[in-house]
């Protein structure tokens, strides 16, 4: 592992897996318990906003209060530099939106994926929170292959927390939005609720409902 950047004293950081709008996914090595492991650090230009730090530290505690084999797990969480980071466990990478672009799938299979997804989501659920950003880009195919499971839990909501919702902020990704998480983002004082969720995950079977939309373009109705 010679030559790799090592956070912590612990993990190995190695190439980039994917980045997003508020971090970056780095394969890992966790070099105390000799295991894959994949670690999210935060883009360097939001480090310094105390409310996007904030919100990647309760994704990780939101994520880490969850255990089931339908959730990406979260194995660590800590500081590096000034810099936090989310350990995470290691997929492969491949994605339900990899899949839907591979071509059409059989019935049978999409069933057994939608029920995982929705097993992954009724977990979350009973654990009182809500993901509020499911979309084909945020569901991995597990290492095995033979399942899937919802990860990035970076604007979960839960019962006893502060939703991250900011004037002039979408929360969410617009072109999979449910009726719901527009009202949310027009009205701070609208909620969602576990149907908002449970909407989100039929648009990553078809099309989505706004495809070509990446801002407002008008008012949304109350």
């Amino acid at each position: 592992m010679t030559g790799h950047e090592v956070i912590v004293g612990r993990y190995a950081l190695r190439g980039v897996l994917g980045r997003g709008g508020m971090a970056e996914v780095r394969d890992g090595w966790d070099t105390r318990l000799t295991r894959h492991v994949a670690v999210k650090l935060l883009h360097p230009p939001l480090r310094a906003q105390p409310h996007i730090r904030r919100r990647f530290e309760d994704e990780a505690r939101a994520a880490a209060r969850l255990s089931h084999p339908n959730i990406v797990a979260v194995f660590d969480f800590g500081e590096h530099d000034g810099n936090p980071f989310i350990v995470l466990e290691r997929l492969p990478g491949q994605t339900l939106a990899h899949l839907i672009g591979a071509g059409p799938m059989s019935p049978g299979h999409v069933r057994a994926m939608l029920d995982d997804v929705l097993a992954g989501l009724g977990a979350a659920h009973r654990a009182g929170m809500l993901h509020r950003d499911i979309k084909p880009g945020n569901i991995l195919v597990s290492a095995a292959g033979d399942s899937m499971k919802v990860a990035d839990f970076g604007i979960a909501k839960t019962a006893a927390a502060v939703t991250h919702t900011a004037t002039g902020h979408v929360v969410g990704t617009m072109c999979y939005l449910s009726p719901s998480g527009w009202r949310v983002n027009r009205r701070r004082s609208a909620t969602t609720s576990t149907r908002s969720d449970c909407w989100h995950t039929r648009p990553c079977w078809a099309d989505p409902p706004f495809p070509r939309m990446t801002r407002p373009r008008s008012p949304v109705p109350s």
